[in-house]
């Protein structure tokens, strides 16, 4: 028996924030509480004690490293038993922690304990407790007023000008006297100056990336590490050893360069989600003047006038081409691109961006990878037509079965009838003295060793036909409304293909969305078609 106790604290917890945070306090008490109650008590003392911890991890979602271990040996039967502090640490999502505490652990036959709120999934009167859903509830929108008081007052201080973001943007330093604040890096900012001069001279981003990367100049990344940086990379940019288009064209969007704050250009859609959604500008926080500029505010203009009929042309053929970003090179494993044509082709450009890439830049004509990706939809669409079939005989003959196991049931339900008659009739015959304590005991006992082999044999035969004659699958029904599929539009790419991997010897790698329950399916069928 294996039992998992799971800590977790926050910087948003009161004994965290003055603390320092290699391993608060908080977790060192969680411990000792948690290893206390597992060795006081009988059933679990003997159990292998195994430890999962999120140090400085907000609970209100589940993107949690230690967490999504512990999820993951639950789900391949390597735990048996769950041991928190309270409800809390687990989660405060009060929706997930419900759904784990009252469907998903209890059908894995995983135990869960919460020690401070007295919660015990042994005990099934706790499952659906009221106090229990009480205080995940509470836990929730404690969270939930939390967010929104911390994000209202970050926006005031961003309306004053002060810089929030954890790193400073690629060409300065923070203030070592004023955390909120920026001073440039000569060294960088003579770098970021180049690419803007260079777009506003009307070289593409490729061409300003494939500049720097042949002249050895650090991407930002290698930039940090050279100088000394340990810490957790910057967010804001592409974490890569060279430079790269979609990196530059990003850097010349950005009015940091030019003086300015701004705050707020993406938000959270759901409290303690990690998916954000772009805010509209007119709702941005934006500060002139706030720190040096690097780059002269008439040459950021002319920069984004150059790349503004990139962007238009981006924006109009992405909303019709169904490959785009679907494309990947089988090296390096970067998006292929697109070349501008009527009948176009892709073809991998890092090694055109740097020098020490080996892809090949052969052109793989777009009508090629189409015909491969409709093909493999169709044989999908097929495998759903073909298993659908199959459960559909298998529905027939469920039918058939459930008419005989009726009637079987009928046959066994009048005979538990004429056993109970026969029971009756043999207690009036020892109250009218008509038979002997004896003889009435012997037949009592083999009467009602009937009955209960019956009564068992019943309540399975019920169980069998209250089961569930249900054998539709959405996933199925989906793929089969492609199988006659002859092109592939943006919708049907975006709902169904994963990506396409290209390999120098022509192979293609073609993943669906949505495939794994169809093969599942495939093999739960042919299982059983064995052992029938």
């Amino acid at each position: 028996m294996k039992t998992a106790m799971y800590l977790r604290i926050s910087s948003e917890d009161e004994d965290l924030r003055t603390g320092e945070k290699n391993e608060s306090e908080s977790i060192s008490n969680q411990r000792s509480l948690l290893r206390d109650y597992v060795c006081s008590h009988a059933d679990l003392s003997g159990s292998e004690i195994l430890e999962f911890c999120d140090d400085g991890w907000s609970g209100t979602n589940f993107e949690r490293p230690a967490v999504k271990e512990l999820l993951e040996q639950v789900k391949h039967g390597q735990i048996n038993c769950i041991v928190v502090k309270d409800l809390s640490r687990f989660g405060r999502d009060y929706l997930t922690v419900g759904d784990y505490i009252s469907r998903v652990f209890p059908f894995l036959g995983v135990r869960f304990i919460s020690v401070n709120d007295g919660f015990d999934s042994s005990n099934p009167l706790d499952i659906d407790s009221l106090d229990t859903s009480f205080r995940t509830l509470i836990y929730d929108l404690y969270s939930r007023d939390l967010s929104r008081r911390v994000k209202s007052a970050k926006k005031a201080r961003a309306e004053c000008g002060a810089f929030l973001s954890p790193y400073a943007p690629y060409g300065y330093v923070k203030d070592p006297e004023d955390k909120n604040h920026l001073l440039v890096d000569a060294e960088a900012a003579d770098v970021i100056r180049r690419i803007f001069q260079m777009a506003a001279d009307g070289a593409k981003t490729w061409q300003i990336a494939a500049a720097l990367n042949g002249d050895g100049v650090s991407s930002p990344k290698n930039y940090k590490v050279e100088a000394g940086c340990t810490r957790t990379p910057w967010r804001s940019i592409r974490e890569e050893n060279f430079w790269t288009a979609s990196l530059v064209a990003k850097f010349l969007r950005d009015e940091r360069y030019i003086g300015k704050t701004v705050y707020g250009k993406r938000s959270r859609d759901i409290v303690g989600s990690t998916h954000t959604v772009k805010i509209s500008r007119n709702d941005w926080v934006i500060v002139p003047d706030r720190h040096e500029a690097i780059v002269p505010e008439a040459l950021f203009e002319k920069a984004q006038a150059c790349m503004r009929e990139y962007r238009e042309y981006e924006a109009a053929s992405g909303s019709s081409n169904p490959l785009k970003r679907k494309v990947i090179c089988g090296v390096c494993g970067h998006t292929m691109q697109r070349d501008n044509k009527k009948n176009g082709s892709y073809r991998c450009v890092m090694k055109r961006l740097n020098t020490g890439f080996d892809c090949s830049e052969e052109k793989v004509p777009e009508a090629d990878i189409l015909e491969a990706v409709i093909d493999t939809i169709q044989v999908y669409a097929q495998y759903a037509v073909s298993i659908d079939r199959l459960l559909q005989t298998r529905q027939e003959q469920r039918q058939l079965d459930r008419k005989q196991e009726q009637r079987q049931l009928q046959t066994l339900q009048s005979r538990k009838a004429r056993l109970d008659k026969r029971l009756q009739d043999l207690y009036e015959g020892l109250v009218e003295g008509e038979i002997s304590r004896e003889s009435f005991a012997a037949q009592k006992k083999a009467l009602t060793e009937q009955a209960e082999e019956i009564s068992r044999t019943v309540l399975e035969l019920e169980r069998k036909i209250s089961g569930s004659d249900d054998n539709s699958n959405a996933v199925i029904e989906h793929f089969k409304s492609y199988a006659g599929i002859t092109a592939l539009t943006r919708e049907i790419s975006i709902e169904l293909l994963h990506s396409v991997t290209i390999y120098p010897d022509g192979r293609m790698d073609i993943r669906l969305n949505l495939v794994d329950e169809i093969e599942a399916l495939m093999e739960t069928l042919r299982r059983e078609s064995c052992t029938a």
